[in-house]
């Protein structure tokens, strides 16, 4: 699991985004313009909870990715829009009591398949778990949102990941 964050999000997405713009041009290409306040606002009422600032820093970066554009923002997760995010949340709730979704939770990475990285906002430090169908656990990835992405950009910048164009995903190398 990732340690707690030093670096904030904006600067994290700032060495994204220029990295992205040297090495994954096409994929860049392929995110949304950034989120909109009242997109935002909408957001948070249909989760029906503010929406952590860390997830709202990633959303004003670019609001998810194109409809239709193949290619995996990391491993094989898409990054999700404000009108994704909630739209899998409603799904997400609604079978709660056949998946063992937490209904406090709000994702922002999914793979498509029913799976997706979620915040849980129980708790004080909003850590980054994984939600997958089937498994009752939900295992904490990373303390926090920024933590985690402080460890995908440290690593992309590494080049400790390699884009397979052939399925879209953008996998991390063993070490």
């Amino acid at each position: 699991m990732a340690a707690k964050s030093a670096v904030g999000i904006p600067q994290l997405l700032e060495r994204l985004e220029r990295w992205l713009l040297k090495r994954r041009p096409r994929y860049l290409s392929g995110l949304n313009p950034p989120a909109t306040a009242v997109q935002l606002k909408d957001l948070a009422g249909k989760v029906g909870q503010p929406v952590p600032e860390e997830l709202q820093e990633l959303l004003r970066w670019h609001n998810g990715q194109a409809p239709g554009f193949i290619g995996a923002f990391e491993q094989n997760w898409l990054l999700m829009s404000c009108r994704n995010i909630a739209d899998a949340k409603k799904s997400l709730d609604a079978d709660a009591d056949q998946t063992g979704w937490r209904k406090e939770s709000i994702p922002f990475l999914d793979d498509d398949a029913g799976d997706c990285l979620y915040l849980d906002t129980t708790a004080r430090e909003v850590p980054v778990r994984a939600f997958c169908l089937g498994n009752a656990e939900h295992a904490v990835v990373a303390p926090s949102l920024a933590a985690w992405l402080e460890d995908f950009v440290t690593h992309v910048e590494r080049d400790r990941y390699v884009e397979d164009p052939e399925r879209g995903t953008f996998l991390r190398r063993s070490s």
